[in-house]
């Protein structure tokens, strides 16, 4: 029990200086130290108040203990056993560690789309979201700042993620950052994405620190997280936000020219990239039967299943340099002959 709660404790620490490092480091450049500098940058005429500070600072500390204990519970109780969580690096491409995070994102991104229109309901806008949306004018304190229930809301996407996607410990903290950072730069109150962005498919796809303050300004339309595409499926998103995207960058660069890119062409390059991650992942496994013996070969070996065939990797092997051949580019080879050297890693 007093483990628990050692571990519970230094998780929470992790979550908050985790807040208070990147949302801080944003708030001290962009609010004290160069603000004058940054003012084209700026989307909102106004600044918060101090009293909107501490209160999106004392809020976003309560929903850390919920985070850090959806956390804990979800890796250091026997509810890990139902996650797709692994440790071992060798149990799926190196690949798949990018992979399951752009996943990861893919997955949360459709979640908050579709839980944020759910808490704008007027059932529940008043009693769990209006708590946010006091934040009319975000800052990076801004970020972690609501309600308890919706904090809980928010944090369910972790299980979810947990069960459907293997990741590994390094995609998680990976996951983790991004999605703060991201989160952090949706509620900065400056606009600071590059001039080429504007030029490129990944403003179709992308949202911007104006997309999500334009959704706090105006309490309505710009529900997305990470990324466009339901906003723009769904027509939720506000009509004027690329005209005034280019009323922010041309005040920051001056005229420049820019063309766009339709929502079925950023659909088709969203497939093509689905399918060139499938692709690359070929190797990963939907489940991990152990490791085998191979008699003919000698060495041992993992087994996966794929597609209701079973295939075997190379981890090891009696002959040095047949195994460094393997590892080297990877063998995968059609189950053969083998004999069973334990059931479980």
């Amino acid at each position: 029990m007093g483990n628990n709660i050692l571990q519970y404790i230094i998780l929470f620490v992790i979550v908050l200086i985790r807040y208070f490092l990147i949302a801080g480091i944003a708030f001290v450049v962009f609010y004290k130290l160069f603000s004058k500098k940054f003012s084209k940058n700026k989307i909102q005429g106004s600044f918060p108040k101090k009293e909107d500070y501490i209160r999106e600072i004392l809020q976003s500390t309560q929903i850390t203990f919920i985070i850090a204990g959806v956390g804990l519970l979800m890796l250091k109780t026997p509810l890990k056993a139902y996650t797709k969580v692994y440790e071992n690096l060798s149990d799926y491409s190196l690949w798949w560690i990018p992979i399951s995070v752009v996943l990861a994102m893919v997955v949360q991104d459709t979640y908050f789309y579709w839980m944020h229109r759910t808490v704008h309901h007027p059932i529940f806008f008043k009693q769990i979201h209006l708590l946010h949306h006091k934040s009319n004018n975000p800052s990076p304190w801004t970020s972690y700042s609501f309600h308890l229930f919706e904090g809980i809301l928010e944090a369910l996407i972790v299980p979810i993620i947990f069960i459907l996607i293997p990741m590994h410990p390094i995609a998680i903290i990976l996951f983790v950052f991004i999605g703060f950072t991201i989160n952090v730069y949706g509620h900065l109150g400056y606009e600071i994405a590059p001039k080429w962005l504007r030029h490129s498919f990944l403003f179709e796809m992308m949202n911007t620190s104006t997309h999500h303050n334009m959704h706090h300004a105006k309490f309505k339309e710009n529900y997305g997280l990470y990324f466009r595409f339901w906003d723009r499926l769904m027509k939720t998103e506000h009509p004027d936000y690329v005209k005034i995207y280019d009323r922010i960058q041309k005040r920051r660069f001056g005229i420049y020219m820019h063309k766009s890119f339709t929502l079925k062409s950023t659909f088709l390059f969203i497939v093509a990239i689905g399918i060139a991650c499938m692709m690359i992942s070929f190797k990963v496994s939907k489940e991990i039967k152990g490791k085998w013996k191979d008699n003919n070969q000698g060495g041992v070996l993992r087994l996966y299943e794929k597609v209701g065939l079973y295939f075997d990797l190379f981890i090891e092997a009696d002959n040095p340099e047949e195994k460094n051949e393997n590892r080297k580019f990877g063998a995968v080879f059609l189950m053969k002959n083998g004999n069973k050297k334990r059931s479980s890693e």
